[in-house]
C-alpha cells in the first residue's frame, strides 16, 4: 500500500484534483495500511520534495492512529514555514487523549506556535490560537 500511496503523491496534478479527489484517494489507501507500510512511510517521509510532503500532511486526519503523529512530528523538522503551519493545523484535529499525550512530550511543538504568532497573517494566526486553546495546558 505504501508504493500505491506514494506513486499517488508523486503525480503532477491540477490543485483542484487534489483537493477534490486526491486527498480521499490517499486517504483510503493509508487506511489500508499495515504497520510496515508505516514503517516504510515513516523512513522514506524526509526523502520526499516538499509538493509531496505537503500533499501527505494534507491527508493525515485520522486522530486515531499514532503513526500519523510520528510522521507529523518528522515534518516539524523541515525548514518551511508552510509545511510547519500545515502539520500544527493537522495536529488540531487531535484533540484526544492521543493528541494531548503527544503535545504534552513535545512541548517544542507548543514554543513553536506561540513564537510564529507575530509572524504570521491573521487566518494562520487563527490557526495557532486555536491550536493554543487545546494544546497550550498540556
Amino acid at each position: 500500500m505504501y508504493s500505491e500511496l506514494d506513486n499517488l503523491l508523486s503525480k503532477e496534478v491540477t490543485i483542484d484534483s487534489w483537493y477534490d479527489d486526491g486527498f480521499l484517494i490517499a486517504q483510503d489507501i493509508m487506511n489500508k495500511f499495515s504497520n510496515a507500510d508505516w514503517i516504510k512511510l515513516s523512513e522514506e517521509v524526509l526523502n520526499k520534495d516538499l509538493k509531496w510532503q505537503k500533499k501527505l500532511v494534507y491527508c493525515l486526519d485520522n486522530q486515531l492512529i499514532e503513526e500519523e503523529l510520528e510522521i507529523i512530528s518528522k515534518m516539524l523538522c523541515v525548514k518551511d514555514d508552510e509545511l510547519l503551519e500545515m502539520c500544527i493545523d493537522v495536529l488540531r484535529a487531535f484533540d484526544n487523549e492521543l493528541g494531548h499525550s503527544y503535545i504534552k512530550m513535545h512541548p517544542e511543538i507548543i514554543s513553536e506556535a506561540k513564537k510564529r504568532m507575530s509572524a504570521v497573517d491573521s487566518v494562520t494566526k487563527m490557526m495557532l490560537k486555536s491550536f493554543l486553546m487545546k494544546f497550550s495546558e498540556c
